[in-house]
Formats: structure tokens, sequence, C-alpha cells
């Protein structure tokens, strides 16, 4: 039990993160892709990716697992907002806590970033990503374009989820468009499972790069103070507060755009 455990949870309460941390330590990739599941709904090799590049980023630093052991002396710096980001969230740290930048430029790649400016960003192989077919012939009939990407004919892309399960099973009555993604399902979480038997060579680029740690150090956000809209009565963060006129607004409020990431699009 790490020193901020013992303050949050005490000496007897099991840290919620504890299985977690153990399978991080023991590098066990199986384990954390079977939990992954949980938030990311299916067996992903993007996600699959995403754990590793993150197991392999703590090796390269010298480090067991980045758990509350070292809250805030370490930042992760994710490249796309996608299912590789989900696996990068469940080894190294979420949105939410403030340990997770996302600077998405639609790269399959991260750098962990240690307080002394030491960082090593690892980006998974193109050679590698066009491969998978190779590797799992059976998954061609979905992932037929260059780097695993799904190839639809006659169609503008990227496609919405629910248009591309029309693409794919056609006019399929609901019972045979049960049985075809019942199937491919089956048949992509066994691809994925092998996926982990790559080796970290064969699978992904390591450099070795100084950055400011400063730019990117986590921040509480308990301890940012609240100000309350005196336009819409809304409570905002004072970071995200607005002065027009004498009053304080919040963005929306104050007539700022904000940006929204929309699947993987910077949007305003």
């Amino acid at each position: 039990m790490s020193f901020t455990s013992d303050i949050l949870y005490g000496d007897n309460v099991r840290s919620p993160r504890e299985e977690v941390v153990e399978a991080i330590r023991k590098r066990d990739a199986k384990w954390l892709l079977d939990k992954s599941v949980e938030f990311h709904g299916h067996y992903c090799h993007k996600v699959a990716y995403g754990i590793k590049a993150s197991l392999l980023a703590l090796e390269e630093l010298g480090m067991s697992a980045a758990d509350d052991d070292i809250m805030g002396s370490v930042v992760t710096l994710v490249e796309t907002a996608g299912p590789f980001c989900n696996g990068v969230q469940l080894v190294l740290g979420t949105l939410g806590g403030a340990n997770l930048v996302v600077r998405d430029c639609g790269k399959l790649a991260i750098t962990l970033l240690r307080s002394d400016g030491t960082a090593i960003r690892v980006s998974v192989r193109p050679e590698f990503l066009d491969g998978f077919v190779e590797r799992h012939p059976e998954m061609k009939r979905v992932f037929r374009g260059k780097y695993a990407t799904i190839l639809v004919e006659g169609e503008r892309t990227p496609l919405t989820k629910l248009r591309l399960l029309e693409v794919l099973t056609g006019c399929m009555n609901p019972e045979e468009r049960e049985a075809l993604v019942e199937e491919m399902t089956k048949r992509h979480k066994e691809a994925v499972l092998k996926e982990l038997e790559a080796s970290d060579e064969e699978m992904f680029k390591v450099e070795r790069k100084k950055l400011e740690f400063s730019a990117f150090a986590p921040v509480c956000e308990c301890t940012m103070p609240i100000v309350v809209c005196e336009a819409c009565g809304d409570a905002v963060l004072e970071t995200h507060v607005r002065l027009r006129n004498g009053r304080k607004l919040c963005l929306d409020c104050a007539g700022e755009k904000t940006p929204m990431l929309v699947a993987g699009r910077l949007l305003f």
C-alpha cells in the first residue's frame, strides 16, 4: 500500500486499482486486455497495442507501475483519442486523473514523461500494423484496407458505426446478422489475443526524449476554485470563467467557442 493509498483508503481498505497495478507490475498484458473489455466493450487490437506500448514505456523508464506511489510525478502524452488511448488509460492514467494528456495527431503513440524531464516515446511500427491481415487471414473479410483499416467500397469514409454495420451485413435478416457479428467478434478476439505474443521490437519503435515536465504536470482539480456563472447559474472551474462587462461568465455565456473532440476531429 502506498502513502497516498494509506491517506485515501486507510490501512485496512484495499485500493480500487490494486489488481490492475499488480498486473502491470507482472507485465500481464493478457489480464489487462481482458480487463479493458469492461470499459471498451470488446476485444480490439488497437487497445492491445495501447496496453503493450504502456508496459514497454514503463520498462524503458525503469518503472514498475504508474500507480499512486508516484502520483503527480509522471504524465502520459497520448497521440490519439481512439481505442489505442483506452489501452493506455488502463495502464498509465486517465483524463479525469489529470495524468493523461491527449495530443490528438492521429498517431498510435505515447510519450511517458517523468518529473525530471526524461521521457520515452513508443509508437506502433507501420509495417507491423500493415501486417495484421497477413498474420490473421481470417480477418481479411473486414480489415481489407492497408494498415488494418476497414475498406468500404462505394462509401465515403469514415463511416458511423451504424452505417458500417449496415454495409457489412447488407440485406441479411436479423438472425443472420447476429450470427455474423458473433462470428467476427470471436475471430477478432482470437486475433487480438495472438497480437499480444508479438515481440516489442517487432511491434514498436522506441525513442528517448527530454521534455519540460512543468508544461504537463498533473493538477488536482479539487484545488481549483469554483465560480458560479452570473448568467446561467452553473458552477464553473475558475480557469474557465471570463469577465464580461463586470460579470463572471462561463465560456458558453461569454460567447467563447470551446473545442470538442469528436471521432478524432477537433471541432469548434
